[in-house]
């Protein structure tokens, strides 16, 4: 009776249910969407990479496309306030052809819809601040000094917050994948520029005008910062 008892425990022992394998997760470095395989996550990057290819706009002297960006630079400093209370998000918009938006964006368009023709832009991550720098041709792009030694500049990284929205997903004993709160990833730093073309209309539906708007959204924070904290 005893060997037998003692067979059965061995028995138990050895048909321990194993934990459930996490998935492999394969996620777009830019806009944190997670794909089930490696050739999603590819087949994502392919997509991408023909919003990028425009052949049907006109190709703009180096020199139009330089003075656009100093004047972008100039536009986004002028958010840049030198007071606590004026941090914050911030939006700016206002008209830009669409030549003029992809000949400074090429290579950093992330969607692109083809039916209205909207583009969108994305920045973020640990390099994200040196990408736009390294795109504007100015270090400080996002950054403006004031009298005393103080500073306001924008935020396009944040560790902590990064750490939090891309936590692994969590499994239960059954191998269900348990849905996360996915609302801090929503909140995380980043840089949206976005293009968009308008059309507006009077009271008897007659087209007016023609628009083609550029926005900019930095989505937290723009801080201020003084040397002697």
């Amino acid at each position: 009776m005893n060997a037998e008892a003692n067979s059965l425990y061995i028995y138990t022992i050895l048909t321990q249910p194993q934990s459930p394998t996490t998935p492999q997760k394969h996620e777009c470095a830019i806009c944190k969407v997670s794909y089930k395989t490696k050739l999603g996550l590819t087949r994502h990057k392919n997509i991408v990479q023909k919003y990028n290819v425009q052949e049907r706009l006109y190709t703009l002297p180096s020199e139009a496309i330089s003075d656009f960006k100093a004047h972008l630079v100039y536009i986004i400093q002028s958010k840049l306030k030198g007071h606590f209370f004026q941090s914050g998000r911030q939006t700016i918009s206002f008209p830009c052809l669409e030549s003029l938006f992809f000949g400074v964006f090429k290579g950093y368009i992330h969607h692109y819809n083809y039916r209205s023709g909207n583009y969108k832009c994305l920045f973020q991550g640990p390099d994200a601040y040196t990408q736009v720098s390294n795109l504007f041709g100015n270090s400080n792009w996002g950054r403006k000094f004031f009298d005393n030694n103080q500073q306001t500049y924008i935020i396009l990284f944040d560790a902590r917050a990064e750490v939090e929205g891309n936590q692994e997903d969590i499994f239960d004993s059954y191998g269900k994948k348990i849905p996360k709160n996915r609302l801090k990833k929503f909140k995380l730093p980043k840089l949206i520029v976005e293009w968009k073309y308008r059309r507006t209309n009077d009271a008897k539906d007659n087209e007016t005008s023609a628009d083609y708007r550029y926005k900019y959204r930095f989505i937290k924070y723009i801080r201020f910062r003084s040397f002697l904290e």
